[in-house]
């Protein structure tokens, strides 16, 4: 486990990278993602972070490698709070996606979970505590693919899972909506970019060359 800012940490990785946010107040803990592990998110009792305080997750979007360990978190704690966009709920409530879940690539069945609260448009902000948690929509490696802003101690820091891709018409990509998805992110100049499967990218520079880069990478286009 690291710590990026007070009160932001990665967690690690299993499946995609894990972060978690302490809101410091009745609103406990938020997890960004919940990857693959539930053993691994239990881990941050090791930082002193108490796993049931864990009241909200938020889901970047409905692939089995963000997704797979929501059902035994909810199990282990069953008043968890979890949000995701719309365009990606069904994939993540119902069963028989496991092409639009990849589940079917990992060979695996995922087990649905019921959203708190479907995020519906460009920009939702959740707030917890003192925090405004933006959620922005960010469609390309899915339709319902959503990023994070969040502004604290003077930093800004963007949870930007998969900007890398990959894109596949079983996830229902579209790179066009990935490069229109990517300047919205370019221009928020992001101190800190906490990436799905690269990690912490830092300082706001490199957080730009990163995203152009695989901007590049994928469509040829440069922002």
């Amino acid at each position: 486990m690291k710590k990026i800012t007070d009160n932001v940490y990665f967690i690690g990785s299993s499946g995609c990278d894990i972060y978690i946010i302490n809101s410091k107040s009745e609103d406990g803990l938020i997890l960004i993602d919940c990857g693959m592990d539930l053993e691994l998110i239990k881990s941050i009792k090791e930082e002193n972070l108490d796993p049931m305080y864990i009241k909200h997750c938020i889901i970047t979007h409905c692939h089995i490698d963000h997704i797979d360990a929501c059902f035994q978190l909810r199990e282990f704690n069953p008043d968890i709070k979890f949000y995701a966009h719309e365009l990606d709920a069904n994939a993540i409530e119902e069963e028989g996606f496991n092409n639009r879940t990849a589940a079917s690539w990992y060979g695996i069945e995922y087990k649905p979970i019921k959203l708190y609260k479907k995020l519906v448009g460009d920009i939702n902000t959740l707030n917890f505590g003192n925090l405004n948690l933006k959620c922005i929509h960010t469609p390309g490696h899915t339709p319902g693919s959503i990023s994070i802003f969040l502004e604290i101690n003077q930093k800004k820091i963007l949870f930007g899972q998969d900007i890398h891709g990959p894109f596949s018409e079983e996830f229902n990509s579209n790179l066009n909506d990935y490069y229109k998805s990517m300047k919205k992110l370019i221009d928020l100049n992001a101190d800190f970019l906490c990436e799905g499967h690269y990690g912490i990218i830092t300082p706001a520079d490199e957080v730009k060359r990163f995203i152009q880069s695989h901007l590049k990478r994928n469509t040829n286009y440069f922002l």
